[in-house]
């Protein structure tokens, strides 16, 4: 199956692969909720921590790759087509489980040191981002080898991909490898929340239409 560039290599309500495939780069992710240390190597240090927190934080397993197809690393690139892949991945995982039935939304606070962030999730088919820092300088222009707005860019691929609404708050926090592992955190227990089982949801979505079209 291929939508926007995307495959679908593999899909259980366990394991997905995806492959997604530009002029600028491929793309692979894969989740899954039984193996553990699948491979993260994004080319770039920041965005790996960032996804391996993901990773933990939602109790799933995550690998993503990502290859430059025109011999030049674009980081931004490899940022917001590494969040729309992984979102694509999560979608069809999700699609997957809906007859087993799960919450659909999720909200998560958490914390590192003096960092402190909350996560909302609701997944009914709207591809939406919100990143709000209440606190003056929690966002830094450049954190380790990346710029914060490639790590928005991810974000946004991520809720795009996935077709999923995602507000973040960035609640304190001055160190910025503090505030966005803060971040990264609480976006991966918000997913945990919303994948988790809820029977009374069988079928359905977050929202009362049922559908994510």
């Amino acid at each position: 199956m291929r939508s926007l560039g995307v495959t679908i290599e593999r899909s259980t309500p366990e394991y997905v692969k995806v492959t997604r495939r530009t002029r600028e780069t491929e793309v692979v992710a894969e989740i899954s909720l039984i193996k553990r240390d699948l491979s993260i190597s994004t080319g770039i240090g920041f965005l790996d921590h960032m996804i391996e927190q993901l990773s933990w934080y939602a109790c799933m397993s995550i690998g993503i790759t990502v290859k430059c197809l025109k011999n030049r690393k674009l980081t931004h690139t490899v940022a917001e087509d590494a969040g729309l892949t992984l979102g694509y991945a999560f979608k069809e995982l999700y699609i997957k489980r809906m007859n087993i039935g799960l919450n659909s939304a999720g909200s998560a606070y958490a914390a590192i040191d003096e960092a402190l962030a909350l996560a909302v999730i609701s997944i009914e088919g709207r591809s939406n981002a919100f990143i709000n820092a209440e606190c003056e300088g929690a966002i830094a222009e450049n954190v380790e080898d990346l710029r914060s707005k490639d790590l928005i860019a991810f974000i946004e691929g991520l809720a795009q991909g996935m077709r999923t609404t995602i507000h973040i708050h960035i609640l304190q926090g001055k160190d910025p490898h503090h505030t966005w592992e803060a971040t990264f955190r609480s976006l991966g227990w918000a997913l945990r929340e919303a994948f988790n089982v809820n029977e009374w949801r069988k079928g359905g979505i977050a929202g009362i239409k049922g559908t994510l079209d």
